[in-house]
């Protein structure tokens, strides 16, 4: 399928630009905050890949404004493709970007092609919760993704909805469940359960029959029209997305008994970036607890900010979070999935 194929050749995407190295002239990042907000003065505005949308745009700029008296300008880019562009332009010092919401699968890339720079961000942004930062440096995490279960309520009781990942197994949901084939939501889980249990699961969920999916917000929008009854692993903010666009869609988001988290927007500042300190501050206020208010209309807040829409509804629902953090992303998750694909019977790189 169209995405696995997509995801598996993202994983070994960096090899092509080992030995590159851009020719593109860095400009001078303060070594204090007090030096990178006035150095972010003189600078333009702020060049952002990323892909918010309506109100979620309008917040951010908002409070950006009213932080640091700086603006930004997103350019929308979605999808793994996109981010695959950004970074061959950038090898061959073309870089567009100040700041780029880098996807999970790319990270190790962007870091091995030297397109991106390392950033004192713990002592910058003390504030800033220390596991959402990069042990290396190179990124800042502001979105955290969610994945639970998403029904249609006119089809599916509430009774019956999956309580636990297993519950998906049931065979009353043998051609009913939809799966996305990005594995993100099983990677997610797998810090938690490990090789043994993970694979197991993924052999039987294959033997269920469940009917495999290339669309995330296509899959969700067509639990909204009663064509699938339930998809078990869509994170939160395809949910939100649907219910933005029709307040009365018959869905709801059910979390299961365990909780897989998973970095969702990670922000790396591009090497040759023009604006890289306004980026730098930029980023920063994303992840910080009053940036982070602006979340709760894009669906990736993060529960380990204390206030967040996020916080507030995982300790309602009582489930165990699984977060493999920075030590499980990247190479880690690349080889979880390519296992649970195969698993799922198909072929490697297909």
């Amino acid at each position: 399928m169209h995405c696995i194929a997509s995801y598996t050749r993202a994983l070994v995407f960096g090899g092509a630009f080992m030995l590159l190295a851009s020719t593109v002239s860095a400009a001078e990042i303060g070594k204090t905050l007090e030096e990178v907000i006035a150095l972010a003065k003189k600078e333009g505005t702020v060049q952002v890949a990323n892909s918010w949308r309506g109100r979620m745009l309008k917040e951010v700029a908002k409070g950006f404004e009213a932080r640091y008296g700086l603006t930004f300008k997103q350019t929308y880019v979605g999808g793994i493709s996109s981010r695959e562009r950004i970074l061959s332009e950038a090898v061959a010092g073309l870089v567009e970007y100040d700041v780029v919401n880098v996807s999970g699968e790319l990270r190790p890339q962007y870091i091995k092609a030297e397109v991106i720079v390392p950033v004192g961000w713990g002592t910058l942004f003390p504030e800033v919760n220390p596991m959402l930062i990069d042990p290396k440096g190179y990124f800042i995490a502001a979105g955290i993704s969610r994945y639970a279960i998403i029904y249609n309520t006119n089809t599916v009781a509430a009774a019956d909805v999956p309580k636990t990942w297993e519950d998906c197994l049931d065979p009353k949901w043998k051609r009913k469940v939809a799966i996305y084939t990005r594995p993100r939501t099983f990677t997610g889980l797998w810090p938690g359960w490990g090789e043994t249990r993970s694979l197991d699961f993924h052999r039987k969920l294959r033997a269920n029959d469940p009917i495999w999916t290339a669309d995330q917000t296509g899959t969700a929008a067509k639990i909204a029209q009663g064509e699938y009854a339930l998809s078990c692993g869509l994170p939160y903010h395809t949910y939100l997305n649907i219910k933005r666009r029709d307040k009365t869609a018959p869905i709801a988001f059910a979390y299961p008994t365990e909780l897989p988290l998973q970095i969702g927007e990670a922000f790396a500042i591009m090497k040759g970036a023009k604006n890289p300190n306004a980026a730098i501050l930029f980023a920063g206020f994303l992840a910080s607890k009053e940036g982070q208010k602006s979340y709760k209309h894009f669906g990736r807040s993060n529960p380990f900010v204390e206030g967040t829409v996020a916080n507030e509804q995982v300790a309602a629902a009582k489930s165990k979070l699984i977060f493999g953090g920075w030590d499980f992303a990247g190479a880690k998750e690349g080889a979880a999935a390519k296992k649970i694909v195969e698993a799922w019977g198909f072929p490697k790189g297909k």
